[in-house]
């Protein structure tokens, strides 16, 4: 039996690696994973793709899903959203996003115990932390989504899904009113300064999203 276990022995924190498998063989090592999270795959052409979270890796997720979640909550406007989650195109190619967020389409996945992409939408937003040149953004391509929001330490990225690649983009097509690149920046600023993260949100994001309410 194919076991993962070896490998997550072997690899450190930050650690990547990459071995020969097919699609039978990943889900095998998918299996074998269990209830945990880690390591982290990605799969696509016969290559299984593994990553070892860090822990700034950890905390530059929760800023950015904090920070979607807290404008949502802020325009009252109803979304699903999960991590970690595997996303698959069956014998082709899957990936382990960081964060999900189904916003336009949050009714179809509400609820549900697993995701099938040949029935239900893709996320609209993915988070993808990358502190380890794992990432790829043309690896979405295959799932569809709308946007990619990559993180690469004080940089955050938006790409939109284009007819045949994704763009590099000033705003996100969900929030076209807020800087968020801006905002992001702002935020590690206020962390910097030894803010917390909820503080930070609240102390960076638009007057508007605030009621004019600032720390």
């Amino acid at each position: 039996m194919i076991s993962v276990a070896p490998i997550r022995q072997a690899l450190p924190d930050g650690s990547v690696a990459t071995i020969p498998a097919t699609w039978a063989e990943y889900e095998e090592y998918a299996r074998s994973r269990g209830d945990r999270s880690i390591p982290r795959f990605k799969y696509a052409n016969g290559l299984l793709h593994l990553k070892m979270p860090t822990f700034e890796h950890g905390q530059l997720d929760a800023i950015v899903a904090d920070l979607i979640v807290w404008i949502l909550n802020q325009q009252l406007r109803d979304y699903t959203r999960t991590t970690p989650v595997t996303l698959k195109v069956p014998k082709q190619a899957g990936i382990e996003p960081d964060h999900c967020f189904w916003i336009e389409h949050w009714r179809a996945v509400n609820g549900k115990k697993r995701i099938d992409l040949a029935t239900d939408p893709p996320p609209d937003i993915v988070i993808e932390v990358d502190v380890t040149n794992f990432t790829q953004v043309d690896d979405y391509q295959p799932f569809k989504v709308p946007e990619v929001w990559l993180i690469r330490a004080d940089r955050l990225e938006i790409f939109s899904l284009a007819p045949n690649r994704y763009v590099l983009t000033d705003t996100s097509r969900f929030f076209p009113d807020i800087a968020v690149q801006q905002v992001y920046g702002s935020i590690l600023g206020a962390i910097a300064e030894g803010a917390s993260l909820p503080r930070a949100i609240r102390q960076a994001t638009p007057d508007y999203l605030n009621d004019g309410q600032r720390d």
